[in-house]
Order: structure tokens, then sequence, then C-alpha cells
């Protein structure tokens, strides 16, 4: 360039000037450029620091998060090993239950039969009413303990079902068309009990009345007139008449 400024005959002076104006521009536009150069920079260094910080309350919030987590399954795992002790507590008392069933049961089955044989004793010896029920009764529960598929709490309950029956009997009226037999006779008769107190039989032609003898185990005749009378109880029990006075023979009148 020098050369050409020379050669065009420019003073030496002016060329010189006008290298040093070429030269400034060139610095000028170089440190501009350099200015840009950094600015790009510096945004660039600030959107890093951006970017991190971001990354930063990202692995902060992420950090309080596993720490609250950690303190949830801290809390949850207090409340299993609580939880686990409390059901080996249940564990141990229902292991506990099994044995103490085990040994009732055990002691319920003999304290069972000998109910049962208690029961059919006294129906034998007792006032001879409805006798079909009642040893019809007392048979299927001595079948009932055979069968497994029934537990030993239905058993019982029905054994102390049976017992109540029988405890009834003793306040109720009652009648039932049976079979009796003297001597080599059987006839069908009408029968009247009012508790235990009084059993009596009526021909079905009421021309005859008779009445059981607790002390001896008989049945006894008495008197055909208490047969209006028998006939009369045996109305009321069956509902169609009402409740009124009777003549009926006791049973301690007919053994003495």
């Amino acid at each position: 360039m020098y050369r050409r400024i020379l050669n065009q005959g420019l003073p030496l002076g002016i060329a010189w000037l006008v290298i040093s104006a070429s030269a400034t521009a060139a610095s000028v536009s170089q440190v501009q450029q350099q200015a840009l150069k950094d600015v790009e920079q510096g945004q660039q260094a600030q959107q890093t620091i951006n970017n991190l910080d971001d990354e930063k309350q990202a692995i902060i919030a992420q950090v309080n998060a596993l720490q609250s987590e950690a303190q949830q399954l801290a809390q949850y795992n207090l409340y299993l090993s609580e939880l686990v002790k409390d059901q080996g507590q249940e564990i141990a008392s229902y292991e506990q239950q099994i044995i103490d069933v085990k040994e009732t049961r055990q002691g319920l089955v003999p304290l069972m039969t000998q109910m049962l044989d208690k029961l059919a004793q006294f129906v034998a010896l007792d006032t001879p009413f409805l006798p079909e029920e009642r040893q019809e009764r007392i048979a299927q529960l001595q079948q009932m303990m055979t069968q497994a598929d029934i537990t030993e709490a239905e058993k019982y309950r029905r054994i102390l079902t049976a017992y109540q029956i029988e405890a009834e009997y003793g306040s109720k009226i009652g009648e039932y068309q049976g079979e009796l037999t003297l001597g080599e006779t059987t006839r069908t008769v009408h029968y009247f009990y009012l508790g235990r107190l009084v059993l009596v039989a009526l021909s079905l032609d009421g021309k005859q009345v008779w009445s059981w003898d607790k002390q001896n185990g008989v049945w006894l005749e008495v008197d055909a007139s208490y047969g209006a009378d028998v006939k009369q109880a045996i109305e009321i029990a069956k509902k169609s008449a009402i409740p009124d006075l009777i003549r009926l023979p006791l049973i301690a009148e007919v053994s003495q």
C-alpha cells in the first residue's frame, strides 16, 4: 500500500496520516469485535451460572424430597415394627386360646356324654308323658355326639336346649293321643298332662280314666266321674275351650 501511495505522487506526510488513520480504524474495529465477543462470552457465562444455579436448586429440592421420604420411611418402619410386635402378641394369644380350646374340648366331651346319660336316666324315671318324643330327642342327641361335622359348641348348645325343654315341661299343660298298655291289652287313649303334677289317660269313648301312679310306676284306673273334667282339660290344652276350674286326680293322690 505504501508503494501505491508513493506511486500516486502523494506527499510522504499525508501518506503516513492515511496509513495511521487506516490502522486506527482497524484497531477500533478489532476492539469492538472483541467487546462483542466478551459480551457474548459473558452472556454465555451468565447462562452457564444460571443453569448451574437451577441445577443446584433442583438438587437441593431432590435432597429435601429424599430426606422427607427417608423420614416417612423411618416412621413407617416404626409403625410396621409396632404392628409386627402387636401381631406377635396376637399370635401368641391365639396359640394360647387354641391350647385352651383343646383342653376345654378334652374336658367338654366327657361332660356332654355325662349330661346325656343323666338326661336319659331322668326321662326314664320321670312321669311318662310324651315318651316317644322325649326318647327320640335323646336318641338324636346321642347320635349327634358321633358326628364330626357338628362342633362341640353346637353339640353343647343342643344338649342345653334339651335340658331347657325338660325343665319347661314342669310348667306346661299338653295333650296328645297315644297307646296305653295295661297288662296284655293295648288301646288308643287321649293323654293330658299338667306339668309333672297330673298325667291322666281317657278312653276314646270317655268312659274310663287312668292316672299315673309315680310311686309304683303303674297306671291305675280312677273314678269314671273324672271323665268329663279330663275331657274338658284336653279341650283347654287344645285351646278349643277357655280355661276353667276342673277336677283332676293328682299323681300324689293316686299314690296314697
